[in-house]
């Protein structure tokens, strides 16, 4: 059974409240493994990591899996770095869909580790001679617009069914925290947890562009000093596998800034 195609124009907007998020995806189960919560220097982490895939395979498995008139997702706003490289492909091939990038070419010697691991994993990569961003979008979007069955992906893949998917893993998990951390660029998953835990003070840690207001939502805003592809220093990377240029940036806020006086929850999206 198909849901249909979800027009932008009827996406919700942020404001919002979470229960129409969640009646989207009340029939859909994550097909991944239960988040694991680990410890660390005592900040609970959820070690998404351990599914060498990032979390976005749990967060868009709905849209892609219901959306069965559409063969072909196009996405034309990932990073070099960036883990839809790996989510995208991973979760079309469950679903026997295509998926299909858009990025700034590079040198073969230049490629990143995660433009490797895509082309193993089957990604069709349509490489851009001077690629910016909004170039690389508006490809994107004029070749889904060739054909019925594609569809553009947003931004952050920010669409209500994955907001509503975030919701539902975190509410799964077995705790309630006070306090939140995550990353930002486009701050999706940043706001599926501020509806998760409405009660919980919510910090992001922006490694990207510098967010605007909505991309915030409620959370307490923190700027990463590093370039968006710049790495951080040995001495700052926490004490598990995380992703250097992405979630890495977070953790010296974390340890400056976190209160410690709860129970605060670090997601890690990959490594």
């Amino acid at each position: 059974m198909t849901t249909g195609r979800i027009q932008p124009q009827i996406w919700k907007p942020w404001e919002e409240i979470d229960d129409d998020y969640l009646e989207l995806v009340k029939n859909w189960k994550d097909p991944y493994p239960t988040p694991q919560l680990v410890e660390h220097d005592g900040i609970l982490v959820v070690r998404d990591d351990l599914l060498n895939a990032g979390s976005k395979v749990r967060f868009v498995d709905y849209l892609i899996g219901s959306n069965t008139d559409i063969n072909e997702w196009v996405f034309g706003s990932c990073p070099a770095t960036g883990y839809a490289q790996i989510s995208l492909p991973i979760v079309c091939k469950r679903h026997n869909k295509k998926a299909v990038l858009f990025m700034a070419k590079r040198n073969e010697k230049n490629l990143t580790e995660y433009q490797k691991r895509g082309i193993e994993l089957g990604v069709d990569y349509h490489w851009v001679d001077n690629g910016m961003l909004t170039v690389t979008q508006k490809r994107a979007k004029d070749y889904a617009a060739e054909s019925a069955d594609r569809m553009v992906l947003p931004l952050g893949l920010e669409h209500p069914t994955v907001l509503g998917s975030i919701i539902k893993v975190a509410r799964n998990l077995p705790i309630q925290p006070t306090e939140v951390w995550t990353v930002g660029s486009s701050g999706t998953l940043n706001r599926g947890l501020q509806f998760a835990w409405p009660n919980a003070t919510i910090h992001v840690v922006s490694v990207g562009h510098t967010m605007n207001e909505r991309e915030i939502g409620r959370a307490i805003y923190h700027r990463s000093e590093y370039k968006f592809d710049q790495p951080v220093k040995e001495n700052e990377m926490p004490p598990f596998p995380s992703a250097p240029t992405y979630d890495a940036k977070a953790w010296k806020f974390i340890q400056e800034f976190s209160d410690k006086k709860g129970a605060t929850l670090f997601w890690n999206v990959g490594a």
